[in-house]
């Protein structure tokens, strides 16, 4: 009688009884109370002869026990679907059960609620009369309600995953199974169980930040927003993309190729090359070729026009990396121009004609065509992923850099004659930037690091907050391009865009409907916290 005594003076403490409140209470029920009173005691005093607060150790107890309730009455309602289900379904059915036992508590929760706000009736929930029927300490503080909550949605998630993998594995490995198993039942349980590590961690998290919401603003549907919103921004994933091959995969995939024309004797006729690579001087002429002042150019183009050498695959792609080192000249003006003499080099050897191909072999004929097309994407992924090697060594924002070099290349006929219509339009979309870049490269113009941007800061009374925006905007700004980049260089690489394997918000409805199913429950708690 004296602990039920002690439970109830601390049930009245943690619903927010002052101890003047208690004792006024008491003394018109114990006549103990007034004598102690009147012997001078104070409240405090009587109170803790009477029901001594509850010990650390106790009150670690006691929160473990509210724990374990919120486990248990997520866990009770799917132990009988599983139960139900195993009698109507086998090992199967017990999965399913336990699933539909899992969203019916809920469910017929929220239908009583609205029923009883409806015509006034004080129906009791479903999820009330279980958890009348448990023993153990009943959550009766904002703390405990959260704490509560939490574990309810760890323990009830963690069921609904178990059931949505055991669903999976029975209808995959059991004999016979999966002839007499709806499609549907298994994508249920392929969508239960969906990233069961993120449902698991993400789920107590959204339903304790929407129980502190609910506590905070008394607002039940505040905090089924709160909830939900937080298990659907954790759902939130990176869109995975099909697998696109490497720089060194496609090369790996071309040398196999270069290696059945090596085979098969393949050349490109020697005339016929050095005939086209010698008119190039006068090309050249008029991007400011000079033999006297660019010699690495005037040496790469002698090699490209002696007839010396069979043009073989291994002759070709020697020549192409003598023009490779002049382009890597330590002189710009020598640079621009060997970038130019790379350019056509590659258009020929792409684009040879069936004429200048010297083979009669079907097989490398077949190689010939699969290897120029490898040799076309490289050359493309190349030209794309330039433009961030450029960006890295030089001055200036790394974003306007990569801008201008893709804007560069939208204008520049002969280049985009390398790519298709379809690549030569993402281009132009990339050098746009959209509305998104744009805003932040204006933002990004309040980072102080001009003089101008320096004076701003210092005179603004946000000058502080405006430079932090800035400087957050110029790096957004910057991965954005440069992930942008990467995607074209990816495009060029596979020779189409990648296909969307799974979208940013693929997980979202599994993610919905899980936070609003646990936040079900904290609802109810709140209400009837309320109204005790």
């Amino acid at each position: 009688m004296a602990d039920n005594f002690r439970d109830q003076i601390n049930t009245a403490r943690r619903a927010g009884y002052s101890d003047d409140e208690l004792i006024g209470y008491l003394k018109d029920k114990d006549s103990r109370v007034t004598q102690a009173l009147d012997s001078g005691y104070k409240p405090v005093e009587i109170l803790e002869h009477l029901a001594p607060k509850l010990s650390t150790g106790e009150e670690i107890l006691r929160k473990t026990g509210v724990a374990v309730r919120g486990v248990t009455e997520a866990l009770a309602p799917m132990a009988a679907g599983a139960g139900a289900g195993m009698l109507m379904g086998g090992p199967v059915g017990a999965g399913v059960g336990a699933l539909a036992g899992g969203l019916a508590a809920p469910l017929t929760d929220a239908a009583t609620m609205f029923y009883n706000k409806m015509f006034g009736d004080t129906a009791r929930t479903p999820s009330n009369v279980i958890s009348s029927m448990l023993s153990g300490p009943r959550a009766e503080t904002p703390t405990e309600r959260v704490l509560q909550t939490g574990a309810g949605a760890l323990g009830g998630t963690s069921g609904s995953v178990s059931a949505g993998r055991s669903i999976v594995n029975l209808g995959r490995t059991s004999p016979g199974l999966p002839a007499t198993v709806a499609p549907g039942t298994l994508a249920i349980g392929q969508e239960a169980a969906r990233l069961p590590i993120a449902q698991i961690v993400t789920a107590p998290l959204a339903a304790s930040t929407g129980q502190t919401v609910t506590e905070l603003t008394d607002n039940p549907l505040a905090g089924l927003a709160a909830g939900i919103g937080t298990s659907v921004v954790a759902g939130v994933r990176p869109v995975k993309r099909g697998a696109v091959p490497t720089a060194d995969e496609l090369k790996t995939q071309s040398k196999a190729n270069y290696d059945i024309l090596d085979k098969s004797n393949f050349q490109l006729s020697n005339s016929e090359f050095t005939s086209y690579m010698g008119k190039l001087p006068v090309k050249l002429r008029s991007f400011g070729f000079d033999p006297r002042i660019m010699p690495d150019v005037d040496a790469a183009l002698a090699q490209l026009t002696s007839k010396t050498n069979p043009k073989t695959v291994q002759e070709l792609d020697t020549l192409r990396t003598i023009i490779g080192t002049a382009a890597k000249s330590t002189k710009p003006a020598e640079r621009l121009v060997a970038s130019q003499l790379l350019d056509e080099f590659d258009n020929y050897v792409m684009n040879a004609p069936p004429s200048a191909v010297i083979l009669s072999d079907v097989k490398a004929m077949k190689a010939w065509k699969d290897a120029r097309a490898d040799y076309a994407k490289m050359k493309k992924s190349e030209m794309i992923t330039d433009i961030i090697e450029n960006a890295d060594v030089s001055q200036g924002s790394k974003e306007a850099n990569i801008a201008s070099q893709l804007s560069s290349l939208a204008k520049n006929d002969r280049k985009m004659r390398f790519f298709t219509p379809d690549e030569q339009e993402a281009i132009r979309a990339s050098a746009k930037g959209g509305s998104l870049q744009t805003m932040l490269r204006t933002i990004a113009k309040f980072t102080p690091m001009t003089p101008a941007a320096a004076i701003f800061t210092a005179v603004n009374p946000f000058g502080l907050q405006t430079a932090a925006a800035g400087m957050a905007a110029k790096s957004l700004a910057e991965t954005r391009r440069v992930q942008d980049v990467n995607r074209l260089a990816s495009r060029m690489r596979l020779g189409k865009t990648p296909d969307v394997l799974e979208g940013a918000f693929e997980n979202t409805p599994v993610f919905f409907t899980r936070g609003a199913q646990n936040m079900l429950g904290p609802v109810q708690q709140n209400q009837n916290a309320m109204t005790r």
